[in-house]
């Protein structure tokens, strides 16, 4: 399965380079991407989209919040902290498509761009790839609107915060110099 995956990225025009241990880097749109290819599980496809935030000590709760909304609003992706920085992943089972009724040369010539061996017992394996690079994209400006709100509104929360110290000091002053006079 992985050779056919690794062809289906080749077709689309991409030029992936190994990284030992990880998978195998390709580029799309100004994004590097990560194909993870698991060797326990060769039906599992697996692209990444390594670094979208780096992971500061004291903006973890603003990144805890960008965790769970990504995960709790995004279908598909996921949104994990690895090391110091956020990733995106996009994870699915490749499950069979083809028809009962047609073979697979039948189903292959019905569709005219794609081989037999990317139609035949698998998905398209052009357009999953595809959708999932093109959602990656997508999460990605979700990520970063999200990550602005979010940084906005803590930004706001902790202004509110020093305008009730503030006041609390200028109440605090006056009751003590009403009780001077």
């Amino acid at each position: 399965m992985k050779e056919k995956i690794l062809e289906a990225f080749r077709e689309l025009g991409f030029k992936l380079e190994e990284e030992e241990g990880m998978g195998y880097c390709f580029n799309y749109e100004g994004l590097n991407l990560l194909y993870m290819y698991n060797e326990n599980d060769e039906e599992f496809l697996n692209i990444a989209l390594p670094g979208i935030v780096e992971v500061e000590d004291d903006k973890m709760l603003q990144i805890c919040a960008l965790l769970e909304k990504i995960n709790s609003t995004l279908k598909y992706i996921k949104a994990y902290m690895l090391g110091n920085s956020v990733w995106l992943f996009y994870e699915r089972e490749l499950i069979e498509q083809r028809e009962q009724s047609r073979t697979c040369s039948d189903y292959a010539e019905s569709r005219e761009k794609k081989t037999e061996s990317q139609l035949c017992g698998e998905e398209d394996l052009m357009t999953v790839i595809s959708r999932m690079i093109l959602h990656l994209e997508a999460s990605l400006v979700f990520a970063r609107k999200a990550m602005a709100e979010i940084e906005e509104t803590m930004t706001s929360d902790s202004s509110d915060d020093d305008t009730t110290d503030e006041a609390e000091e200028i109440v605090v002053e006056e009751i003590s110099d009403d009780g001077d006079n």
